[in-house]
């Protein structure tokens, strides 16, 4: 799959489970990846793994361009600074 989103903003919502990571992939570009692995690869060049689960989630009123929520479990929010982008761990391999 590649990379899945490189981040510009960190979200800890305890009541997602983990941390809200976006901008998320848009709904336009294709479906939601199941939950997995996946790598964290950091402006620092080092990498961690975490595990993403992707959902859609219903605002009113719906933005112009829906995007899908990208939940990050795994790891903490000083783990994930600004520009880490976030990468299939099956394309690291």
């Amino acid at each position: 799959m590649g990379r899945i989103l490189t981040v510009e903003e960190v979200f800890d919502i305890a009541s997602f489970g983990g941390l809200v990571v976006a901008p998320g992939p848009s709904i336009a570009d294709g479906p939601a990846r199941s939950e997995g692995r996946v790598s964290l690869r950091r402006p620092d060049g080092s990498t961690i793994v975490g595990s993403l689960k992707m959902q859609q989630i219903f605002q009113p009123p719906p933005p112009k361009e829906r995007r899908w929520a990208c939940i990050l479990a795994g790891v903490e929010k000083a783990d994930v600074p600004i520009g880490t982008e976030i990468w299939d761990e099956a394309d690291d391999a």
